[in-house]
């Protein structure tokens, strides 16, 4: 499991296209790159995040910070590490 995995806020950027929010993070010392699916988002809000993905993604980046180690632990070694429903587990 991954022990430092810290989120840049300031890397929010909704993609409407591909349905999810993408951010930069750091782990263990190193860059990454991580998306969330819409859906995933709406889980852990409770509701929906059309309106505004990037405040609820801010509002939960500890949250997400978890469901992202747990989606790079699955052993997705590509560019963007995509964070679903699964990694909410």
């Amino acid at each position: 499991m991954t022990t430092g995995l810290t989120i840049d806020r300031a890397t929010l950027t909704d993609n409407p296209t591909d349905y999810q929010v993408e951010f930069d993070a750091e782990v263990d010392g190193e860059p990454q790159r991580f998306a969330v699916k819409y859906s995933a988002l709406e889980a852990l809000a409770g509701g929906q995040v059309l309106d505004d993905p990037l405040a609820v993604a801010g509002q939960l980046v500890d949250r997400l910070a978890t469901a992202a180690g747990k989606a790079l632990g699955r052993g997705q070694g590509s560019e963007l590490v995509t964070i679903g429903e699964a990694d909410l587990l």
